[in-house]
């Protein structure tokens, strides 16, 4: 069954769009077009919704990301129909887990790693395709009346909607006008640093997740498909002042593994806030709360973009059940909750075991 709006089915330059030219009405809008903010675009649209993405970024982007897809980020995927965005994927086989001298060899087959730039922008074509409108380089707001205000450089909009979804992440600022919303960031909380970088900078074997963990933190280094080297770290802010840097840090840390450091220490390094939050409250009459924008704790278990894919698709298909008057916002927190709890507990327990490096 259609929802109120016609639904488009066209396929459309996700580069391009102006603001200026969309419709002022659509059943479901969307802040934030990672994983999770195209996940619930591909669901809402397939359903029927007519739907708007507006993302300030400009795709291709990169990201601090551990670009690991576990099982159940690809089972999301199949579900919407998009696992063809994994052709090119890097699969992956064994985790080398490292910690002071010792060093364990752990089978992990199942998983593929792929770049956040190229997952995020292949996700938003399929939701192009899909006959989502999308909107980058512009900034949504969510209004307590109701609707939402897009800016795009200097033009400005008022556009309504009857289910509005904010899955722009940690940074994302759609609910900062929207009371309580607001995080709740644990004080033992680490701030994640990543880069990617050339393919010979470091030793590295493919297929292989690389895991080394120290006192103050740990990260994370595997071979995508292109060749190139993903990094990805989480570390006490104190720590990384300490070693005058995340660069200086990040070769401090993979230590044996580094060929050269002069190239290493050149990469285009990013950061992240605390990354271990909450939000006080996940849905609101007609706003539901997707993927990282609604919680996150460090994912040393490679599950973060499984959590924004798993958690995108079910809103999606909740928005679409909103409209439709089958299901209510009420509803979705404990959705949401059910979907990410267990995985989240492991990995918040894993995080907590990694601060002991002797015990681990």
């Amino acid at each position: 069954t259609l929802c109120a709006s016609r639904k488009r089915g066209f396929t459309m330059n996700i580069l391009d769009t102006n603001l200026s030219a969309i419709e002022e009405q659509f059943d479901v809008i969307i802040a934030g077009g990672g994983p999770a903010g195209a996940a619930a675009a591909i669901a809402a649209a397939r359903a029927g919704c007519s739907v708007l993405v507006v993302d300030r970024g400009i795709h291709p982007r990169p990201k601090v990301c551990g670009c690991c897809l576990a099982p159940a980020g690809i089972e999301a995927l199949t579900q919407l129909g998009a696992s063809s965005v994994l052709n090119q994927a890097q699969q992956l086989s064994t985790v080398r887990l490292e910690c002071g001298d010792r060093i364990i060899h752990m089978r992990r087959e199942g998983g593929v790693a792929i770049g956040r730039d190229e997952l995020d922008e292949s996700l938003l074509r399929v939701a192009a395709e899909s006959g989502c409108v999308i909107l980058m380089g512009s900034v949504a707001s969510f209004d307590v009346d109701g609707s939402v205000v897009v800016r795009q450089n200097k033009i400005v909009r008022r556009i309504r909607s009857r289910v509005r979804i904010a899955a722009d992440g940690l940074q994302g600022t759609s609910l900062d006008g929207m009371s309580k919303f607001e995080w709740r960031v644990s004080q033992s909380s680490r701030m994640g640093f990543g880069a990617t970088v050339d393919g010979s900078t470091l030793d590295l074997c493919r297929e292989q997740i690389l895991m080394s963990v120290h006192e103050g933190g740990y990260i994370g280094a595997v071979r995508l498909a292109n060749g190139r080297i993903d990094i990805a770290a989480a570390a006490h802010p104190s720590v990384i002042r300490s070693a005058g840097g995340v660069a200086l840090l990040a070769s401090q840390w993979l230590g044996s593994h580094l060929r050269d450091s002069a190239g290493f220490g050149a990469a285009e390094w990013r950061g992240t806030p605390l990354l271990t939050r909450r939000r006080i409250q996940l849905a609101r009459e007609n706003v539901l709360v997707a993927g990282d924008a609604s919680g996150y704790v460090e994912p040393f278990t490679g599950e973060g973009m499984s959590w924004a894919l798993a958690t995108g698709l079910a809103a999606g298909n909740h928005a679409s059940a909103m409209i439709l008057s089958s299901a209510s916002s009420n509803q979705w927190p404990r959705i949401a909750n059910r979907i990410v709890r267990s995985s989240r507990m492991r990995c918040l327990i894993t995080a907590q075991l990694l601060r002991h490096p002797r015990l681990l």
